[in-house]
């Protein structure tokens, strides 16, 4: 992932795992000091990165040494807190089935969600794996973060179903964009989605598709062809797309880390390509990288590379109807949602 970083194919790295207890961290060859060493690596070359961790994994791990799980947390969020990392992903993340199945669990999740934004760290509060089959319990889970506000609310938001998830699944997939989209329009929270017309998500998908193909035709890789840009275009998941020589698409992806093929390349197919507003804004976050700004607590680009963050746009929060509120522009967008009937129209 470094590697990765540094020839600028990402600007964001995450997964540096760190523990409750010494045991766990030795079991993966890693010390506390050895995790803040690799988290200055990526912030030293423009990398955007988090620590992560979440109650439960010392558990799965067999050394919890007798001590809570939010204990053990705690302790996780003090380490990344003392190593200078600007975040944490925390919120149990993939051990959630362990805090899930005993008594007061899930509320403990959501105390370690406070414990990180309490000690000023990017708290990204997980909801990114699933625990139940059961549609209330998850939603649940959802509302302890969703309703409070966190950096974010999903860790990450499975904009695919299921079935193509490969972190065995989130609490929340493409199938709930339009119940997601109801609960904020319902308890007026912003959860950082917003109602889009069925016309404007395959026009944005087909450009998606087609942008690719441009890409990998200007590398030289494994060609996209005609057909596989019209089904990525209405697909719902990889069930609906047709085969491809996964094999090449490795061999030419390590080709890509092997000859240090950089990002730039891909800014240069884009342009060549014809997506010349897309290739601009590759250059942005390479330009990014380079600024650093983004790499502060909290830290989005918002806008035309406008980066808002917790140094310059800090949480005022001092009570009831302060802070952030859900307002103008943005909450007639929350609430236009297409399938709401006018009444108006209605005989």
């Amino acid at each position: 992932m470094l590697k990765l970083g540094m020839l600028g194919h990402t600007c964001y790295a995450e997964t540096i795992s760190v523990y409750g207890t010494e045991p766990v961290f030795t079991d993966g060859d890693d010390t506390p000091w050895s995790k803040g060493f690799l988290a200055s690596s990526y912030a030293s070359r423009g990398l955007k990165m988090r620590f992560t961790s979440g109650s439960g994994s010392e558990v799965q791990m067999g050394y919890a040494e007798g001590k809570s799980m939010l204990y053990l947390e705690a302790r996780c969020i003090y380490i990344t807190k003392a190593a200078g990392v600007q975040g944490l992903q925390n919120g149990s993340v993939s051990c959630i089935g362990v805090p899930s199945a005993v008594p007061s669990g899930i509320r403990a999740v959501l105390a370690e969600n406070l414990i990180c934004s309490s000690l000023d760290l990017e708290c990204a509060s997980s909801n990114d794996q699933t625990f139940t089959h059961s549609d209330m319990r998850r939603t649940a889970r959802l509302l302890m973060q969703f309703l409070p506000g966190t950096d974010f609310i999903s860790s990450g938001y499975s904009a695919v179903p299921n079935y193509d998830n490969m972190f065995a699944g989130s609490n929340e997939d493409a199938e709930d964009f339009d119940d997601y989209n109801v609960i904020q329009r319902d308890l007026k929270v912003d959860g950082g989605l917003r109602p889009v017309r069925e016309e404007d998500v395959i026009a944005i998908r087909n450009k998606a598709a087609r942008a690719l193909q441009a890409v990998f035709a200007g590398m030289g890789l494994p060609p996209i062809t005609d057909e596989e840009v019209e089904a990525a275009t209405y697909a719902h998941g990889s069930k609906d797309m047709p085969e491809r020589n996964i094999v090449e698409d490795i061999k030419f992806a390590q080709e890509i880390i092997n000859k240090n093929r950089n990002g730039l390349e891909v800014v240069k197919a884009l342009a060549q390509g014809g997506f010349t507003d897309v290739a601009q804004d590759m250059l942005n976050i390479q330009k990014a990288k380079l600024t650093g700004d983004y790499l502060h607590t909290s830290a989005i680009i918002v806008g035309d590379g406008q980066v808002l963050s917790a140094v310059n746009d800090v949480n005022d929060y001092a009570g009831p109807a302060t802070g952030y509120r859900l307002q103008g522009e943005r909450w007639e967008e929350i609430k236009n949602i297409p399938g709401a009937l006018d009444p108006n129209e209605i005989d």
